[in-house]
C-alpha cells in the first residue's frame, strides 16, 4: 500500500526505501544518557533493526498511551525524585 501522494515521491529522495509510516524520516539528534544509549543498541540487537528505528517504535507506543504513560511517569517521578516538583 502506497500512501505518499504524487509531490511526496517525488520531493523524496530516491535512495533510501520506502518510508514504513507514510512519510520521510528527518535526521535528527539527541543527547542521551550512557545507559539510555546502552538499552536502544540492545534492544535494537535483540530485534534486528535500526537505533532509530527503537526509537520510533517506542515513540509511537508512548504516543498512543500518551495519557497513562505519563500519568505513571509522573506519579513514579513523584516518588522518587520530590524535589524535581
Amino acid at each position: 500500500m502506497d500512501t505518499l501522494t504524487q509531490s511526496q515521491q517525488q520531493s523524496r529522495k530516491k535512495t533510501g526505501p520506502k518510508p514504513l509510516y507514510g512519510e520521510a524520516k528527518k535526521m535528527v539528534s539527541f543527547r542521551l544518557s550512557p545507559r539510555a544509549l546502552e538499552i536502544i543498541r540492545l534492544v535494537a540487537t535483540q530485534k534486528g533493526v535500526s537505533q532509530a528505528e527503537v526509537i520510533e517504535q517506542w515513540a509511537r507506543l508512548i504516543g498512543s498511551n500518551s495519557d497513562s504513560f505519563f500519568t505513571q511517569k509522573t506519579e513514579v517521578s513523584n516518588e522518587l525524585v520530590p524535589s524535581l516538583n
